[in-house]
């Protein structure tokens, strides 16, 4: 061991050339550590990104279903034969929004868990206007007041949803250096459903 220390030890200038060399290399090592830790970041933010929009999206078509929905149950209701018919003649994937549920399902469930919960109130909505849905269409009497409740529950857990994807959108990429904490919304938040307005419900259906 002496005689490989030794030199070293009789020529400060050589252990001061080594010192740096170790401290040069230890830096670069760094470095590419580094910028490999932001380029992984940067890749994951760019695959989810357009996950994330691809749900918001679907979030916006459940929430214009919802809305000519409603304007055709209500008519049914009032005993418009013509939305009753039209409501009969529906596809029962269109009527009842399948193909949309599952691909938000699948978003959900693959690129973002953590907004299951939420989701999972969004879907006890829909199936709670489903079975609306399916009243009307067997003649069954339904209230306008059943009606406006659950296409409002609807609404109110897409609003809530939307909220949750955009105050924790940093979460969700997993964009930020170190981990965000994640803010769902509150129990709250998912009780206190909004009164349906007095008066109409909505114009004509067109």
């Amino acid at each position: 061991m002496q005689e490989l220390i030794g030199p070293f030890l009789e020529n400060p200038s050589a252990v001061a050339s080594l010192v740096s060399a170790l401290i040069a290399a230890s830096v670069a090592l760094l470095v590419v550590m580094v910028n490999q830790v932001f380029a992984r970041r940067q890749q994951r933010v760019q695959f989810l990104q357009p996950k994330l929009e691809e749900l918001y999206l679907l979030l916006n078509e459940v929430a214009e279903r919802n809305t000519r929905l409603f304007k055709l149950l209500a008519a049914v209701v009032e005993g418009d034969l013509e939305a009753k018919k039209h409501l009969d003649s529906l596809d029962d994937l269109e009527v009842y929004g399948h193909p949309i549920a599952k691909k938000m399902v699948m978003l959900v469930r693959l690129y973002f868990p953590k907004l299951s919960s939420i989701h999972q109130h969004l879907f006890a909505a829909e199936r709670d206007l489903s079975q609306r849905v399916w009243s009307l269409s067997m003649g069954e009497q339904v209230g306008i007041d059943e009606v406006m409740s659950a296409s409002g529950r609807v609404g109110h857990m897409l609003r809530l949803m939307e909220q949750e994807m955009v105050s924790n959108q940093k979460a969700l990429l997993r964009a930020a250096l170190f981990p965000k904490r994640y803010r769902p919304v509150s129990e709250n938040d998912l009780m206190n459903v909004p009164a349906p307005p007095e008066g109409p419900p909505l114009s004509p259906r067109k």
